[in-house]
């Protein structure tokens, strides 16, 4: 069809998680087509807006105000997901009845269809066991021992759920700093809404949403782009870093409440020289701006900071 009719048409093409594994195989079309991540509803996309990322990095110094249309947007994606049927619905009973098919679907039906795991059970079992471990390093040790598998399954089970979009990796940025760790990767959910702790879940929603934003950049070859987070042995954390060319752009702690400066955003701040440090807490209402030392700190809402993001 491509070939005898692109003149005449564009082609969209959409479909499951099967279609990342597909892409593995046959003609590689290089040049034909672009691949372009689709992910859950953001509070920017809500908005109408497709940011730029040379448009974002200006936005991090005075990002827009929050309308409260856009909080309320804010607090139903954060209660019911980024997924058009829940979101649009904004019932708790529908959402429940929702996830259940869709984790049945994606784990009895896709994951199973494509590839040949018989233990499909001990696969759901590992697929529970992620939301209560989200904002820790994951360990596959752990995983193993819960299971009851081996460490190379669990891996490989690992990589088939991020392949069908159940979950997705961060792995630790490193830079010149010489004791963080970096062999341990943090995991996070698509679906926000099933992890039942509250600070978790925000970590987890900011995820997605700096995840959506970066890919989109790179998909759209704006920029070379990461995102990692920072740990050290000291156990002094960073939640997130976009990172441009492996050089820090900002870097994001995520706080429920918490008004004060986390230690560890002002301390990574000055190590890795980073411009910007942003602590985005989940209540409204709050915007404390200070500069200093050509740097700058953000304490902030994320209902009105996530409306930089596309």
């Amino acid at each position: 069809m491509y070939d005898q009719h692109h003149e005449e048409f564009r082609f969209l093409v959409t479909g499951s998680g099967r279609l990342e594994l597909f892409k593995k195989g046959g003609d590689s079309l290089l040049g034909r087509y672009f691949s372009v991540p689709l992910l859950p509803l953001s509070v920017g996309e809500l908005s109408g807006k497709l940011t730029k990322f040379t448009e974002f990095k200006q936005g991090l110094e005075n990002p827009p105000d929050a309308s409260s249309e856009q909080r309320s947007q804010y607090e139903q994606l954060f209660h019911y997901s980024g997924f058009p049927e829940p979101f649009t619905r904004g019932a708790t009973d529908f959402y429940q009845l929702w996830s259940t098919e869709r984790k049945t679907l994606l784990l009895r039906e896709d994951i199973r269809d494509a590839s040949a795991i018989r233990e499909i059970s001990l696969l759901e079992h590992l697929a529970h066991l992620i939301p209560e471990r989200i904002g820790s390093p994951l360990s596959v040790n752990a995983l193993r021992e819960a299971v009851g598998v081996a460490f190379e399954t669990i891996r490989d089970w690992l990589l088939l759920l991020e392949q069908f979009f159940y979950l997705f990796r961060l792995t630790p940025f490193t830079g010149h700093l010489t004791r963080t760790l970096r062999k341990e990767v943090k995991a996070y959910l698509i679906d926000w809404v099933e992890i039942e702790d509250e600070g978790r879940r925000f970590e987890n929603f900011v995820a997605v949403h700096l995840l959506k934003a970066v890919r989109l950049w790179q998909a759209m070859g704006e920029a070379n782009l990461g995102l990692h987070f920072i740990r050290d042995k000291e156990k002094r954390e960073v939640d997130f870093v976009v990172t441009e060319r492996n050089r820090p752009v900002c870097v994001i702690e995520c706080k429920t409440t918490d008004t004060e400066l986390a230690p560890s955003l002002d301390y990574f701040q000055h190590q890795l020289r980073a411009p910007v440090a942003i602590q985005l807490v989940h209540k409204s209402g709050i915007s404390q701006k200070r500069q200093l030392q050509g740097m700058t700190q953000w304490i902030i809402s994320a209902d009105r900071w996530l409306a930089l993001l596309p």
